[in-house]
């Protein structure tokens, strides 16, 4: 077998550096997301794994810069910066954000959960009445930039949604129409986000689009 040219070995040598910087920062995220980005419910940590390295690269810039998580009474955002704001350099951020677009998603992810305890499937109304009017307003607001199965348009800068933890959710709902998230002047992508959350009626709509959500396979 033919020894690999000197540029190929300088390639894998060059791949297998980048390797190991993005699995040495992803240590810090591993506190709170889980050593395969799979999530900690018990603290509200998301599930990361498999989200774009475009969106995931965003939103560490984002928290860093202090666009996002520098908001009052953003105490999770806060717990984010200064994790972001500890990445050294652009070049470790975007191995880190390649890092955790290869993690494997968990199978089922939140969807199990998704879909209760959300919604209004206990209510007068039934998980039926519940689950179409978080469809019908999914397809009508939602849809056109995550998609129709909530796995996200990285053209678009829209994040996977499906199988996320209903908490997940609902918080980022209220950060978006709180203006916790997504009033930053710089921050075009996040004020789309706030003018389609306050299209939704009521409470009752949320908690359903969110079960919806929620309840798509990841």
């Amino acid at each position: 077998m033919a020894a690999a040219s000197p540029a190929a070995a300088a390639d894998a040598r060059a791949a297998q550096a980048w390797a190991a910087q993005a699995e040495a920062a992803y240590a810090t995220c591993a506190a709170c997301h889980g050593s395969r980005g799979e999530g900690l419910p018990a603290i509200s940590a998301p599930v990361i794994a498999g989200l774009d390295a475009a969106y995931v690269e965003r939103q560490l810039r984002e928290f860093a810069a202090g666009s996002r998580g520098a908001q009052t009474g953003d105490s999770y955002g806060a717990t984010m910066r200064a994790a972001a704001a500890a990445i050294p350099n652009d070049a470790t951020r975007m191995a880190l954000a390649a890092y955790i677009a290869r993690l494997p998603r968990p199978p089922g992810a939140a969807g199990a959960r998704g879909a209760a305890g959300a919604g209004d499937a206990a209510g007068t109304r039934g998980a039926a009445a519940a689950n179409d009017n978080g469809r019908n307003y999914w397809n009508a607001l939602c849809s056109a930039c995550h998609g129709a199965n909530g796995r996200g348009n990285e053209a678009l800068g829209a994040p996977r949604l499906a199988g996320a933890a209903p908490v997940y959710l609902a918080r980022q709902f209220a950060a978006f129409k709180a203006g916790r998230r997504g009033a930053a002047a710089d921050d075009r992508l996040g004020a789309q986000m706030r003018a389609v959350a306050a299209m939704l009626p009521d409470a009752r709509t949320e908690a359903d689009v969110i079960a919806y959500a929620a309840s798509l396979a990841p």
